[in-house]
């Protein structure tokens, strides 16, 4: 009974391990905050030994078409006709093998739709998330890839719901590239450039097509993946919207341990619309339509550096992704030397909708170059005119004033230090 109980845990772990194409997180949600009596009805799926056998059986034979790294390669490689077509072949191979694999009469009924599910699934997931991956990783294009409607005809969103396929891995990473995906749609595909809104608008729509236990796995699973960049008042609505639903605690307590840095943010009250914001009284620079604010309260405009080369970067003190690459930028203005200092300028933009927030940070930083703030009114213009979907954002500015490259590398980039240096002379 030991061995069968070790064996049933050792299943239950490469069952979750298995199948997951996204980022890991260091907690299983599932596991850990779906109601018990789901997560026994996982764990009974392995109790037998012809279950076991085969899993290992499929996995090692089907290895390549669950793994993360391989799947990326491949959506990035492939158009969208020859993606599918390898998605649909890949998904027939693994159904054939199933029903004709020697034990297919020992298995149960759930057992099979367990497994079923896990095929069918991971073929919606990965042929959504070519578009949302391919979409992601292109910041210049305000719109997502949309697939051809022939391919997703079959996803009705009303009848998206299915408790039964909720026990598997690929079910549940579909549910968030579902929701991405056609969330996005019904918008007409227009990306976001507030990631507050992004959260909102899809909690929202998932409270309308998930039901039962797949929508607060899923608002957790939102808060989790997303909390560090996103808003605290849209980290505050979400998880409100996760307290209303009955018998979820285990859910809320993940979702609010990840996102308590972000709870315990503090951030200043807007000016109400009858008490002009400094920012607001100042008149547009000719031909310029954005002003931005040093941490003094003084006004300035890209045009000020004109006859110096500018590495922007586009940052929020909440942004985690955006400070881990700040020691690579002292490296890149260390690495300088003093006569190409005085023709560098290292300038960094917050989006933060606190000053307050921003300034504090920056006392924390200690970062050497300029720094501009820009009024909340002013952020949706800003992230438009220069096609900010994500932070950070990196921009290079030559010496004429021209945007050269708006999507720069990173400065743990390589060739960064390069791109910046053949503009100076």
């Amino acid at each position: 009974m030991k061995l069968l109980w070790l064996f049933s845990w050792y299943f239950l772990l490469i069952g979750e391990l298995f199948a997951q194409n996204l980022p890991k997180d260091s907690i299983d949600i599932f596991k850990e905050g779906a109601p018990s009596s789901l997560v026994q009805q996982y764990q009974d799926l392995w109790q037998s030994s012809s279950h076991q056998e085969f899993w290992q059986e499929f996995q090692q034979k089907f290895a390549s078409d669950f793994d993360p790294q391989k799947q990326y390669q491949l959506t990035f490689s492939q158009n969208i006709d020859t993606r599918e077509i390898e998605l649909f072949k890949v998904r027939n191979q693994q159904m054939a093998f199933l029903k004709s694999h020697s034990n297919f009469s020992k298995f149960s009924d759930a057992f099979k739709h367990y497994v079923e599910n896990t095929i069918r699934w991971q073929y919606w997931y990965q042929l959504l998330n070519y578009a949302v991956s391919r979409s992601n990783a292109d910041p210049k294009n305000l719109k997502m890839a949309s697939l051809p409607n022939v391919m997703v005809e079959a996803l009705d969103p009303k009848k998206i719901a299915n408790e039964e396929a909720f026990l598997s891995t690929s079910y549940r990473d579909f549910l968030m590239v579902f929701v991405t995906y056609f969330n996005s749609r019904q918008r007409g595909f227009e990306k976001y450039t507030n990631l507050g809104a992004a959260m909102n608008d899809k909690a929202a729509f998932a409270k309308k097509y998930l039901s039962g236990p797949l929508l607060p796995y899923y608002l957790c699973r939102l808060l989790r993946e997303n909390c560090t960049n996103t808003p605290k008042d849209a980290v505050i609505n979400t998880l409100d919207e996760l307290k209303r639903i009955p018998q979820t605690e285990r859910y809320l307590q993940l979702a609010t341990e990840k996102c308590q840095e972000t709870l315990n943010r503090k951030e200043e009250i807007a000016a109400t619309p009858t008490t002009p914001t400094k920012e607001s009284t100042l008149a547009p620079k000719k031909g310029e339509d954005i002003v931005f604010q040093t941490i003094d309260g003084k006004p300035f405009y890209l045009s000020d550096f004109k006859g110096k080369v500018v590495y922007v970067d586009f940052w929020a003190s909440w942004c985690g992704p955006c400070r881990k690459e700040f020691p690579y930028s002292k490296a890149l203005h260390e690495k300088l030397t003093e006569k190409q200092q005085k023709k560098v300028v290292f300038l960094y933009i917050s989006i933060d909708q606190s000053p307050a927030a921003w300034k504090q940070a920056l006392q924390t930083l200690q970062l050497p170059g300029e720094h501009g703030h820009v009024s909340v009114n002013l952020n949706t213009q800003l992230l438009r005119k220069y096609a900010i979907d994500s932070i950070p954002r990196y921009m290079i500015i030559d010496k004429k004033g021209n945007v050269v490259l708006p999507d720069a590398p990173r400065p743990s980039f390589p060739d960064t230090l390069s791109e910046i240096l053949k503009l100076i002379d």
